[in-house]
């Protein structure tokens, strides 16, 4: 069942690239700390943020920055409560919807998921600082609306909906 709602990824009106990242985040293959130092990486494996150790789960969903995001999107998007892994996410979030709702979350989601691991990489690889953790919320609000014409046309107004609602709180902030 598991992979049924995680095949919901290919389904998905999102990038190619950001399906495979999203699969592969699912299945625990990014590259992360503790991934690379299997691979004989010589950095260290901790997160840069906060110092735990760097698995999947703990740079999309368990870093602070991620915690913030996540935190914020649930209470634009009414969400029961904030995603902790990639299981979660399926399980408590996606799972909770049907149809287009469901393919729009896991849109929304995308978003996060991609800002977030750019954001990281950013971090690991430029040497860059995130300058305010609302820059997450920001990047995750552009790629969802630069991917809007990826939507077929009756799941846009739905869409807009979501997006001007997390605009909107953005805005207020």
């Amino acid at each position: 069942m598991a992979d049924a709602r995680a095949m919901l990824i290919w389904k998905s009106p999102i990038p190619l690239k950001v399906k495979n990242f999203m699969w592969m985040a699912n299945h625990d293959r990014i590259q992360c700390g503790v991934q690379l130092k299997k691979k004989k990486w010589t950095c260290s494996e901790k997160c840069l943020v906060c110092e735990v150790d760097e698995t999947s789960d703990h740079i999309l969903f368990q870093c602070p920055l991620a915690v913030l995001l996540w935190s914020f999107l649930r209470d634009c998007l009414g969400w029961p409560s904030s995603p902790t892994s990639c299981s979660s996410l399926l399980l408590e979030i996606v799972d909770q919807y049907r149809g287009n709702k469901q393919l729009l979350t896991i849109f929304i989601c995308a978003g996060a998921l991609w800002s977030i691991w750019k954001t990281r990489n950013e971090l690991v690889f430029d040497k860059k600082v995130v300058s305010s953790p609302s820059t997450l919320i920001y990047k995750a609000l552009l790629l969802a609306k630069s991917w809007r014409p990826l939507l077929k046309p009756k799941m846009m107004p739905m869409a807009d909906g979501m997006l001007n609602n997390i605009s909107s709180r953005v805005a207020s902030m």
